[in-house]
Formats: structure tokens, sequence, C-alpha cells
């Protein structure tokens, strides 16, 4: 995650995720190499299990096994799942199931219905066939909906999303079929092929009204967080310029906001919808999720916990170059050296302690009849510059001893000092584009001028 920064303890949050999908990919090497390849699927969830039982909080209790509701007929049937989240410091456990050689979490554990507080599926990958039998597995608590405890939630957890399902729609209106299933909430994606820093969220929400169009974002499913249509332009606002694409803002300091770029992918029926959202810092969000339903907390609580929040870097986007010839309909500027600065002169020389202090003055001249907004300093300062007129900026720079690597007076002498310029702008009507001049200045003992 080269550039990216984060709340306090990312790093390490970050890390767990990393060992989970490490310890993973370590247990399906094996499935692949080896014929019985149930056994080693239940250990991924089982090492998934045991991840849950080290983050959740003492209270809460981790097995795989079976719910037992308060049936009266003579059936035989027992509903099993991989991950069942229960109350650890109430609920009984009606019987185990293992050999001495089991570890803890490869065992099974027969847990009463109303102490259930959370019920989890794990498929290897996100396809639809193992969303399909993800959700007919969760749906067999409808037996006894009414039986579990009242902060029940559902959900599924897949390892991986390959590049190979990525444009298959059927997913994700597969997973919309969540909305028939109490209390299914969403889930989780641990990783994409194409960037396996990014996490996808699965979410489920009820909507009033929705544009048709958005029904179309649900091809690609995901897509590498660092290829987003998202960046800073020249003036140092945040721009997004394409569909699916958003970014969660942070108030992380004084006149400061940080960014996690997102990519979502969205499917809605009726006044249902799925969402589908990648971001660094979804392995955060889902683990805070859960805590949140676990404690009965609605998604907007402002007690909800925060924590291994990952924020990204994002570029600014320069502007394009200004043409060499004006073009009709756009804003034309030409820019010189300006003689009638202090003293006359192009530029000063100035010592001031053991620095020296040069300045010049820049002339711009708007050579078209659109008004603009220019400036030289990354928009920190700006002025107006009307069509047909000219502005005139002073510009000072010191030069310490040890930027040229020897005396200033011979540097001058010889080849000289030779910096860039740059000036954007925009014209005030219209779209918000931004050009740019770019000029190499070269300065020796007594004078400056543009060079190539």
């Amino acid at each position: 995650m080269d550039g990216c920064f984060g709340q306090h303890g990312w790093r390490e949050f970050n890390r767990n995720r990393k060992d989970i999908l490490a310890e993973l990919d370590r247990i399906l090497e094996l499935i692949t190499n080896r014929p019985v390849k149930t056994a080693h699927g239940q250990a991924v969830e089982a090492y998934i299990r045991k991840w849950l039982t080290e983050f959740l909080p003492n209270k809460y209790a981790v097995t795989s096994g079976y719910v037992i509701p308060t049936l009266y007929d003579d059936s035989e049937k027992l509903y099993h799942f991989d991950i069942i989240i229960y109350d650890g410091l109430d609920a009984p456990v009606l019987w185990t199931e293992g050999n001495e050689d089991s570890s803890d979490q490869g065992k099974y554990r027969a847990i009463p219905a109303k102490h259930v507080i959370a019920i989890y599926e794990v498929k290897s990958r996100l396809t639809k066939g193992n969303v399909t039998d993800a959700l007919c597995k969760l749906d067999q608590t409808k037996d006894f909906s009414n039986q579990l405890n009242k902060s029940y939630s559902s959900g599924v957890i897949f390892i991986d999303l390959k590049e190979s399902d990525n444009n298959k729609e059927s997913i994700i209106k597969e997973l919309l079929k969540g909305k028939e299933i109490f209390g299914f909430s969403g889930g989780v994606v641990l990783r994409y092929e194409n960037d396996d820093t990014c996490i996808g969220l699965i979410s489920i929400f009820d909507i009033e009204n929705i544009d048709k169009e958005e029904n179309k974002l649900c091809k690609p499913l995901a897509k590498p967080i660092d290829d987003l249509g998202i960046y800073l332009t020249e003036e140092g606002s945040l721009e997004i310029s394409e569909h699916g694409v958003g970014a969660m803002l942070v108030d992380t300091s004084k006149n400061n906001w940080s960014v996690s770029k997102q990519y979502n992918a969205m499917y809605s029926e009726g006044k249902k919808a799925i969402h589908l959202n990648w971001s660094r810092s979804n392995f955060s969000r889902f683990c805070i999720d859960l805590l949140s339903a676990l404690e009965g907390l609605p998604y907007n609580d402002k007690n909800k916990p925060s924590f291994g929040q990952v924020f990204d870097k994002v570029d600014r986007k320069k502007a394009q170059l200004q043409k060499e010839f004006h073009e009709e309909g756009l804003p034309f500027l030409a820019i010189s050296l300006y003689e009638g600065g202090d003293f006359n002169k192009k530029l000063t020389i100035d010592s001031e302690d053991e620095n020296t202090i040069i300045r010049f003055s820049v002339e711009v001249e708007n050579q078209s009849d659109y008004m603009v907004i220019i400036s030289d300093d990354s928009f920190k300062s700006k002025c107006e510059l009307k069509g047909r007129k000219k502005a005139i900026r002073t510009i000072s720079f010191k030069v310490k001893p040890s930027d040229t690597g020897k005396n200033l007076e011979e540097t001058l002498k010889g080849n000289g000092l030779v910096f860039s310029y740059r000036l954007v702008y925009y014209p005030t009507d219209g779209d918000k584009d931004f050009y740019a001049l770019e000029r190499n200045i070269r300065i020796t003992d007594g004078n400056i001028e543009f060079v190539s």
C-alpha cells in the first residue's frame, strides 16, 4: 500500500488481514494438491473462526456447528452453519462433536437458538453458485427466526473474486436474493485478484427512489483502487471522472480532509438494493459493522467504534498545456519577463544574511476576450485577468549556499541557475477547464531569460 496512510493502528490491522489471507492461501494450496478437499475446506473456515475469536470481545463465542431451536416434532433435521457467533457468557453448549485431535475451532458445538447472535457462511470464491449455496443455508433459519437473539444478523464471507468472474452481473443479482433471508445484512470479500489491497463490502439496504440508470453500474464488479478516476484538480478540488467511483472523506486535522477511494457496484429491485463496495478500508469497516450488529447499534449510531481506516494518496491531475497558437473559442495567454521592475531592471539580486534573494517580474497578457483566473502557486493566491488585459506578478525566492553546491557568484558567471516557471489558468465562464503555460528560466550574472 505505497502512498497510503491511516488511522492509528491501520498498519497492524491491515497486517491481520494479510496474515489471514496468507494462511488461507496455504490451506487452499493443500486443497489443490490433495484428494480430500472437504476437510481442508473446513480448515479455511476454522482459521476464520480463530481470527474472529481473537478479535471479538470475550462475551461473544465463535463456533461451527448446530443451531438448536425449540421445535416439537420428531424431525431429525439439524441446522448446521460454518460460523455461529453466540452469547459466550450465558449460552449452554448442548453437545460438542470432534475427537481429541481436533483444534478447538475445528469442533462442532450445538447452541440453543435464543443465544445465537449471528451466523455466517464461508465460501472460497465469489461466484453465482456459491452465493446460491450460502443463501440457501442461511435461509434455513426461517424455521425458527422468532427464537433467535433480538440482535441477530447473518451474512456471507468470500475469500476471492477472480477476474474471470468480474463481469458476471448474475453474481450481484443473486446476492440481492439475500433480501428474502431473515437478518441478512451482507458480508465481505477479502480479496480481488487484480488488486489484493482492496476488500469488498457487501451491503443490502432499503431505497426510496433510484435512477434506472444506476442498475447499469453492476459491471465490472470490481476495479483496482489505483486505477479509479479520482484526482485533485490544479486548484486542489477533488474530482471524480467515472461512474461507480466514490470517496469517503474524513476530517483528520484542521482544514485537511483525508480520502479513502471507493469503487461501487450496485443492483436494485423494488425497494431493495445490493451494494458491493471496494476500498482499502473495508476490512475495518466489516469488523466495525459486525461489532455494531452484535451490539444492536444502528448503521448511523454515533457510538459505533472507529479503527483501522486507510487513506489513499490522491494525485493531482496536471492541466493540459496551452496550445502554441490561439484557437477560436478558447482563452489564450502570453507571458514575458517584465522590464519595468525595481530600478527598471528585469532582475535584482540581494544578499540577506548568508542567503541570496532573487527577484524578477513576469507579465501575463490575455490575448483573448475571455476572463480567466490565473495562478502560479497552485492557487494559494490567484487573480482575475480580463480579456485583452495584462497582469504583472513579482516573484522572489531565496537561494541558500547549499542549493548550488558552490559559490553563487561563480554559478551565475558560469551556466547560471535554471528553474521552471508554471502558470495555470481557467476561464470564468463555462466548464472549469485548466490550462498551463510552462517555461524554463535561466538566471546568469545580471541577466534573466526564457530558455528551451
